[in-house]
């Protein structure tokens, strides 16, 4: 199966990144999930307490009250950082300043990310964006639903991309793949 053009065009896509296969997932097997689904806008709920965006809902703090959002999770912080607006009135705020590169150690971000996006979950609800909302926040929720609803790598991008157009580059899909099989060692997580 051949890649969408979005993804075969992409600069995100080239080298080792695309080629990494673990045991119990493949960057491969990412993308060709990643080709199928809708969705797009500032903002989607991918999950009943979790939406995904970009940084112009992020800035709209009357909108994000509106939808009730309680915390916001920025994966483009430093580019993008509206926090002391979100103390204001009452929004939880956490910053992740990652680069949108595959050679980015994204994973190192993904037990604190999990455990904030989980917090907020059972609190209220949260946004988690980036700039653009397609490759960064999406890998960081992916991650949550992989942690917390123990969902596999494939299951968790099959159900992201069912309510959102998104691709997080090869050497995010990569990171997901070593934290599937990582979960799997550790027996947090079961094979279907």
């Amino acid at each position: 199966m051949s890649l969408p053009w979005y993804l075969a065009h992409s600069p995100y896509t080239t080298g080792s990144f695309g080629s990494y296969r673990g045991r119990t997932c493949s960057v491969e097997e990412l993308n060709n999930i990643l080709g199928d689904g809708s969705g797009w806008g500032e903002y989607n709920h991918v999950h009943p307490r979790i939406l995904l965006g970009n940084s112009s809902i992020a800035q709209d703090v009357s909108k994000l009250k509106s939808l009730g959002v309680t915390h916001v999770l920025n994966a483009a912080h430093g580019a993008i950082d509206v926090s002391k607006e979100y103390e204001k009135v009452g929004i939880e705020y956490l910053g992740v300043p990652a680069d949108d590169v595959p050679t980015y150690n994204l994973k190192q971000h993904f037990e604190p990310a999990a455990a904030f996006i989980n917090t907020a979950v059972k609190k209220g609800k949260v946004l988690v964006h980036c700039h653009v909302g397609y490759s960064r926040s999406p890998t960081l929720v992916a991650a949550y639903l992989m942690l917390y609803q123990e969902l596999t790598a494939q299951e968790s991008i099959t159900l992201i991309r069912g309510k959102r157009f998104i691709g997080p580059n090869d050497g995010f899909l990569r990171q997901l793949c070593e934290f599937n099989d990582q979960l799997v060692e550790e027996g947090r997580l079961e094979l279907p």
